[in-house]
């Protein structure tokens, strides 16, 4: 049995068998492109696929969660329809001649890290929002799966330990059998933990080492209102 502490996320109690969702890896390396115009018309039918994604979570999250927290999904498709942003990017590719991928991976981390050096927390997570529209945006033109992919395919009570969760997953959790989340990551004033409080899904954030102590098919209670979590526990 191991007591750790990190931040109270969403209050409620639960246990259930760990299941560790582990960051989606993926190598973005600078490759030389041929055609320009190709790399970014496709980008531009995926940044409008994942728009009409968000508008549809948008929908869902106000029938789940409430208009105010699903108004975190009309920020986000706010953040996709940055021509500011965008354009430099496209720009970029069409001077420098380069895979897209790469540099927007290049801009997303430069723009995270503008706010996460900011001294507000609230600005710091915003930092995070940028991160998460870019991911998927870079997942999407990668061709690649979520980690949350996992729980669909769930058929016991589990506890979902991560490194970080989007607002994305909050709202493609099934509480059927998700019955709380730990991470590595975040604050109480993240879009996740707005989400989770909603929709009523305990949380514990910022504990150190999760992941390292966490191993899947290992049993574990956590207190999302006290910030703590308890792996293998005892009776």
């Amino acid at each position: 049995m191991k007591k750790l502490r990190g931040v109270g996320g969403a209050e409620g109690k639960a246990a259930g068998t760990i299941l560790v969702l582990n960051e989606l890896k993926y190598e973005v390396k600078a490759e030389k492109t041929d055609d320009a115009e190709y790399e970014i018309s496709r980008f531009e039918t995926v940044r409008k696929e994942y728009k009409e994604e968000l508008k549809q979570l948008y929908r869902e999250a106000e029938v789940s969660a409430g208009e105010e927290p699903a108004n975190i999904f009309l920020a986000y498709i706010e953040m996709v329809n940055d021509d500011a942003f965008f354009q430099k990017i496209i720009k970029r590719v069409q001077n420098e001649k380069r895979n897209l991928v790469y540099i927007l991976e290049e801009e997303k981390t430069a723009a995270a890290a503008l706010f996460k050096s900011m001294d507000d927390p609230y600005m710091r997570e915003r930092g995070t929002d940028i991160e998460n529209v870019c991911n998927a945006l870079i997942r999407k033109m990668e061709g690649l799966n979520s980690p949350m992919d996992q729980v669909e395919k769930l058929k016991e009570d589990v506890v979902i330990v991560a490194a970080d969760l989007t607002p994305e997953d909050m709202i493609r959790m099934d509480t059927t059998y998700v019955k709380g989340f730990v991470t590595e990551r975040g604050g109480n004033t993240s879009h996740t933990v707005i989400l989770a409080k909603a929709l009523g899904i305990p949380a514990v954030v910022g504990v150190k080492n999760i992941l390292d102590e966490a191993g899947s098919k290992t049993n574990i209670y956590m207190d999302g209102g006290e910030g703590t979590i308890i792996i293998d526990p005892d009776q």
